[in-house]
């Protein structure tokens, strides 16, 4: 009797000191989620499955609650938590369920999680888990004025909407918030991988649910849906908890940091061959000051067929042999694969016709031809074991053959697969373990996928996050590499695509940005600032190309500071990108302030509260391709009049105390951030320590109330020092030698 008074005592305990509240109705058909200071979500759970060739629904509307329900504390990766397990079903009846509730103890979130229960004598399919329905029966939402509250999907590029006028959802994740209190919470999946999940939002009510792909469930079994979380702290610390706890639980590699280099296919897409990447790899080799030593990566093009990834007469001394080439020249090979595209005269597809992926009618699926296929193509069945040999040794092939770096492309892995228990996340999941395998832990792995996916998460080195980066479409990649920021260095290295240097450059391929010099611009600094991949795809031998070669020194490699997008679901705009960044000598901000209207000029304010500044200090404030001080803001800056898909990329510095501080530098689209190791001040003289980031030459900017004169450099030239008044100055540097120790001394007159 003690023990149970004990254990009641516990529980209750646990439950007030719980942040987000869980109570159920009466009959246990429903439960409400309480969102303190935002409302209420009022929902059930159903298992949705066809048996016998009957549709079948079951859930907690329908079922009676079994036997007693089970509480107990548990360890999620953010702390400890109270689980409460309710069974549902009935006495005669051959399928229940399980509704799983974990309340985190530190956050002010929860988890879901449905169990299907099959006690019958025959096979089931099920469709799905819908373990958090506000929308049928008695659900409901209720959470003030719908149009104030804005949704964010976080993992497809649709627009944000109100919850007013959403109708129909967001892939996986949405993040929901009220755009006049900044409340917010974020509905999404946690894992282990389990399944595909899709939050739908229609007539102002909510349903989370996981897509569970018609998976066979046999008899006496039990499969579980994914854990879905919602959690209801600020903005950032949802999207961050919510990132990190996916990649805990997909055990997301960060053995691997981001990459810079060169891509062939906007340069010369398919007609690419031999001779033009060897003479770009010579001109690289003998320019390390602009280019260092990155990727060489040869894209679509270079293969005898689809499936035949060997190099076709275009590459006459074969792929074996230019791979060493590049190494032999201090850079990684990298090549692009589409290991599931197929040729239709393949000798291998014709083969194993059950390896193709087909429909349910057995037709094979098809892409017709185009002018970069124009033999069109079968896709391989990812999951038949004759599969699985032929990509395997893709893979192999490449790596035998000294590529240190692969791009996998065209990821369609189709609906069904052989084993009949896999949903779809767990056949894509399948297939990339089968690619980490092959390549070997030291090869890097950029997967193209346009959009993330937890499908490669913890396989991958790097995964685009965007649209392919064609200059005449920057705005459409910038919706959605700007968005998806929040998984760089968490899931994954982000790969924005590549940048140009230059509005137009007459011998490449692809054609000019048609917004101008103002768009060309926002896409560069908004690549560089990703801190993920930083490529070009440009004829670097050609003159036209080389005489912007600066444009590539500048941005090369990507941003040291992790950067985020502060309007973040506060905004359908995404207008403010940068980081804060924390040094010893003197801590500063970088943002671009970009205006994404395409019709207007408009103002953008920075709040130095949000962007990670101290409030009462005077910033001064410089702007990257002025390469000058603009000004000085206390608390807030208002960039005016921006034009149109243009930005200003802008620095601030806290001006404290009277020791010189550097406060802008044009050497690299960071500002400081990547291209500064340290900067040491003493009474007479400032010592700067460079890195090996960013151009040759370039000048440097410091507020300084006392003179400052040139000194002693290494392996870098001081060409000037200059008083510009104010207390500014503008230091000049030329010469910088890649890959060395660099560093210059001013003095303090």
């Amino acid at each position: 009797m003690r023990s149970s008074l004990l254990l009641v005592f516990i529980v209750s305990f646990l439950l007030t000191a719980l942040n987000a509240g869980v109570r159920f109705s009466a009959k246990a058909d429903f439960y409400t989620i309480e969102l303190q200071g935002m409302g209420e979500i009022t929902a059930s759970a159903s298992a949705i499955f066809t048996a016998g060739g009957k549709n079948h629904r079951i859930g907690t509307k329908d079922l009676s609650l079994l036997g007693e329900v089970k509480t107990s504390q548990v360890v999620t990766p953010f702390g400890p938590a109270l689980q409460t397990d309710r069974h549902y079903g009935k006495a005669d009846a051959p399928y229940r369920i399980t509704l799983r509730i974990k309340q985190l103890k530190d956050l002010n979130a929860i988890t879901v999680q449905g169990f299907l229960h099959n006690r019958s004598e025959q096979d089931l399919n099920l469709t799905s888990l819908e373990i958090l329905d506000a929308m049928s029966g008695s659900g409901k939402v209720q959470m003030g004025d719908p149009s104030h509250w804005l949704i964010t999907p976080l993992m497809q590029h649709n627009h944000a909407e109100t919850l007013a006028v959403m109708n129909g959802g967001c892939n996986e994740v949405g993040l929901f918030v009220n755009t006049q209190t900044q409340k917010s919470f974020l509905i999404g999946p946690v894992g282990p991988a389990e399944a595909h999940c899709r939050v739908e939002v229609r007539d102002q009510k909510i349903k989370a649910y996981a897509q569970m792909d018609r998976v066979l469930v046999s008899p006496g079994e039990t499969r579980r849906s994914e854990e879905i979380l919602l959690i209801a702290e600020n903005t950032e610390t949802n999207t961050d908890i919510w990132t990190r706890w996916v990649a805990i639980t997909h055990k997301a590699r960060d053995n691997k940091g981001p990459v810079y280099g060169w891509c062939s296919w906007y340069d010369r897409t398919t007609k690419i061959d031999e001779a033009h990447v060897l003479d770009v790899v010579d001109s690289i080799e003998r320019n390390p000051n602009t280019f260092g030593k990155g990727i060489i990566q040869i894209d679509d093009g270079y293969q005898i067929m689809d499936g035949i990834w060997n190099g076709n007469a275009k590459f006459p001394s074969g792929m074996a042999r230019v791979a060493r080439r590049v190494r032999q020249a201090g850079m990684i090979p990298g090549v692009w694969f589409a290991p599931l595209m197929i040729n239709p005269e393949h000798p291998w597809k014709k083969a194993n016709p059950a390896a193709i992926q087909s429909n349910a009618k057995g037709i094979s699926n098809f892409m017709n031809p185009n002018p970069f296929h124009p033999a069109g193509a079968n896709w391989i069945n990812p999951s038949h074991p004759e599969s699985k040999k032929f990509l395997r040794q893709v893979i192999e092939t490449a790596r035998d053959n000294g590529y240190g770096y692969i791009k996998i492309d065209f990821n369609g892995i189709g609906s069904r697969y052989v084993n009949p228990k896999l949903t779809r996340l767990q056949a894509f999941r399948e297939l990339y373990t089968l690619y980490r395998d092959a390549a070997g832990e030291d090869m890097y792995i950029l997967s193209c996928l346009g959009q993330p996916t937890r499908g490669v998460v913890g396989y991958v080195d790097a995964a685009r996050v965007g649209p392919d980066s064609h200059p005449a479409h920057f705005a459409h990649c910038l919706e959605s590499v700007l968005r998806f920021q929040i998984f760089n260095r968490v899931w994954w290295n982000n790969d924005a695509d590549v940048s140009y240097l230059d509005v137009k450059l007459p011998s490449r391929r692809v054609g000019y940005t048609p917004e101008g010099v103002d768009m060309w611009r926002t896409w560069h600094n908004t690549v560089a600032l990703t801190g993920g991949t930083a490529m070009i795809s440009e004829p670097v031998n050609k003159p036209d190309v080389r005489a912007v070669w600066r444009n590539y020194e500048i941005m090369r490699p990507s941003s040291r500071e992790n950067s985020r997008l502060l309007t973040l679901g506060k905004s359908d705009k995404n207008s403010i990108f940068g980081f804060s960044a924390d040094r010893p000598w003197g801590d500063f901000a970088v943002y671009n302030l970009y205006n994404s209207d395409k019709n207007k000029s408009a103002d953008i304010t920075l709040e130095f509260r949000d962007a990670g500044l101290p409030s009462g200090t005077r910033c001064a404030v410089y702007d990257f391709w002025e390469n000058k001080v603009v000004g000085y803001a206390t608390d807030s800056f208002s960039g005016k009049n921006i034009p149109k898909n243009g930005s200003l990329l802008l620095r601030f510095t806290p001006l404290i105390g009277d020791s010189p501080q550097l406060i802008g530098s044009n050497l690299h689209l960071s500002i400081g951030a990547t291209e500064i190791e340290e900067v040491y001040t003493t009474s007479k003289s400032i010592k700067i320590k460079l890195s090996s980031a960013g151009a040759q030459k370039g000048d440097l900017f410091f507020h300084s109330p006392t003179p400052l004169v040139a000194g002693s450099s290494e392996n870098c030239t001081i060409s000037s020092v200059q008083g510009l008044g104010g207390n500014l100055w503008k230091v000049s540097l030329k010469g910088r030698i890649w890959n060395t120790r660099q560093s210059f001394v001013l003095g303090r007159e």
